[in-house]
């Protein structure tokens, strides 16, 4: 059984008669209906563009798109201006808004994450050998046997308060180079709120993405 766009689609080999299925189905309500609520509570992704307002962590930015001369996008107070060149084409401009965009929250993901590392590191007394912003579809944060920990950008759309728990997830990673009790618990000892940030995720996590 799938459940997408809350839709459920039964898959059986051709030998299996409809009675079967039928009964199968009968014997699941309960897990469909569980599952068909949970999509129904899933965030619907919003059209940020559209609504010219962007999230940065606990920040609400007013976006304003601009003709120009070259392209470039900065921040004036609450203001995020991007700057399109009139050489773009018309049908190219919202994807070259978006790269814009990207690159924007790319170099803020750097800055803030250098600055959230050096932070729960001494907290934690672990240590890194680099702070990596990555471009990742799904994945949120990494840790790597040599001490890397990378983050994705897309971070910066989410609350500080569950962007700061990848920060010290993968942190506890130093210690613990797995998800077994040991690091869960050296994680809940810093990150109390560990389990409402997962949660968060799993609601939330597809409004993580810019368009």
């Amino acid at each position: 059984m799938q459940i997408r766009h809350g839709q459920l689609a039964v898959l059986a080999p051709n030998y299996v008669d409809k009675l079967q299925i039928d009964q199968f189905v009968a014997l699941k309500q309960q897990w469909i209906k569980t599952h068909l609520q949970r999509q129904a509570d899933v965030a619907v992704v919003p059209d940020y563009l559209t609504q010219q307002q962007l999230p940065l962590l606990d920040e609400q930015l007013q976006l304003k798109i601009v003709p120009d001369h070259h392209n470039a996008a900065s921040r004036e107070g609450m203001t995020l201006w991007v700057q399109v060149s009139n050489r773009v084409k018309a049908e190219n401009q919202r994807a070259k808004v978006l790269q814009l965009l990207q690159t924007w929250y790319t170099e803020q993901a750097q800055i803030w994450f250098n600055e959230r590392v050096v932070h729960w590191q001494q907290q934690m007394a672990v240590t890194v050998t680099a702070v990596e912003i990555k471009n990742w579809k799904q994945k949120w944060g990494s840790c790597s046997t040599t001490g890397v920990v990378s983050f994705n950008w897309r971070l910066m759309l989410a609350p500080v308060w569950v962007a700061d728990y990848v920060v010290v997830h993968e942190l506890a990673h130093r210690r613990h180079m797995d998800h077994s009790p040991a690091f869960w618990q050296f994680l809940t000892l810093f990150y109390p709120q560990a389990k409402e940030a997962r949660a968060w995720f799993v609601k939330y996590q597809q409004s993580l993405v810019l368009r």
